[in-house]
């Protein structure tokens, strides 16, 4: 079978990773084609290293954020007046592809680019799954570009499956057709599994919290609950902050000299060969790949009681979940870790083996296989 994946992202951020995990997986049985709106970048620099055929060709997102009324007006003009016509044209060329090379399967890897349905309507006699992964409204704060009825009537025309990344997620689009869902938890590379015997000694306890640094993944509330663990008379931790910084994060003095902030980092298993206790505090995290990650580490998570964290964490078991925005509560959890050494390694045993036994990548790709079947009726 030919498979067409359209990615959204020029990083190589939790979607990028999972779908390139998916190619991984995939490659040796179909030939694989990957459209990219990026000629450059992290994303399309991994793509060549795999056996893809990557096709380069601009498009927009339909789905934007939308902080202000003003803003909001100007890009939906630009919408209006040009970027859907980019995307069409594109559309247009990747289909004459799709026809010439019997390309049978289009896989549209996110909620908030269109591209894959246009190329579906063109295209009546090849599949097209449409892949969710995102809170769009909820964590990011995006919109559909064009009126909401529009939008879900073009999705689910266009659609011969979804495919969500949590159950979550699922349940949250109330309005795309429930006979076509699909709920495919994403999978994670056996490179991340860490035995015990690999994990490294250290002083002190470590704490992580991994992510692209911005309001809607929390890094703020990590610091008010290690600024309350100081407050309370503990003070032998770290606070190690992993990600690109996206917007100004408040440190105040007090708790200065307990947080180290290592930007973008490329090897997350070194870091976690010595962290404690991985922390998730995002606003609506759809499904939380670095929870999995950090499981496979033999890490314990303190997760936000929310979107798909809440599925990846079994409270008291793997890890802890917290009220959402509530520090006093995500400081108490992290503080019960740090005060139980053996707390900490049964559920950072737990977790490796939960983790292990349902997210690694090849369970996904045999879950999308599954998916691939029904979508041709083969099931």
């Amino acid at each position: 079978m030919k498979i067409l994946y359209i990615g959204h992202e020029k990083e190589l951020n939790g979607a990028s990773k999972s779908v390139l995990d998916i190619i991984k997986g995939m490659e040796n049985e179909h030939e694989i084609y990957v459209l990219t709106g990026y000629g450059d970048g992290p994303f399309y620099d991994a793509l060549k290293q795999r056996k893809a055929k990557v096709l380069v060709y601009p498009y927009f997102k339909w789905c934007v954020g939308k902080f202000s009324k003003l803003g909001w007006i100007k890009k939906r003009l630009k919408w209006y007046c040009h970027q859907q016509f980019v995307n069409r044209k594109t559309a247009a060329a990747v289909a004459k592809i799709v026809r010439d090379e019997h390309i049978d399967l289009i896989h549209t890897n996110s909620g908030v680019i269109n591209v894959g349905g246009l190329i579906r309507r063109a295209c009546p006699d090849v599949k097209h799954i449409w892949h969710i992964r995102e809170f769009a409204d909820l964590d990011f704060r995006m919109y559909p570009l064009p009126p909401e009825s529009a939008y879900y009537a073009f999705m689910n025309r266009w659609t011969d499956q979804f495919i969500f990344n949590s159950k979550a997620v699922a349940q949250h689009y109330t309005k795309l057709d429930p006979k076509k869902k699909n709920v495919v938890y994403n999978g994670v590379d056996p490179k991340n599994l860490i035995p015990e015997s690999e994990r490294e000694p250290h002083e002190g306890i470590n704490l992580l919290i991994a992510g692209r640094v911005e309001r809607a993944k929390g890094q703020y509330q990590a610091v008010e609950a290690c600024e309350k663990l100081l407050q309370r008379g503990i003070g032998n931790f770290k606070l190690f902050i992993a990600g690109t910084v996206y917007c100004e994060l408040d440190i105040s003095e007090a708790v200065r000299d307990h947080v180290i902030l290592l930007g973008q980092v490329s090897d997350m298993t070194a870091i976690r060969r010595k962290t404690d206790i991985e922390l998730v505090c995002s606003r609506a995290e759809a499904f939380g790949r670095v929870t999995i990650e950090a499981n496979l580490a033999g890490v314990p998570v303190v997760g936000s009681n929310i979107g798909g964290t809440r599925e990846l964490i079994r409270d008291g078991v793997t890890g802890f979940l917290y009220e959402p925005e509530n520090t006093d509560d995500l400081a108490d959890k992290i503080e019960k870790l740090i005060r139980d050494e053996t707390l900490r390694h049964t559920c950072g045993t737990a977790a490796r083996e939960f983790a292990a036994a349902g997210f690694l990548a090849d369970t996904s790709v045999k879950n999308l296989r599954r998916v691939y079947q029904k979508t041709f009726g083969e099931l």
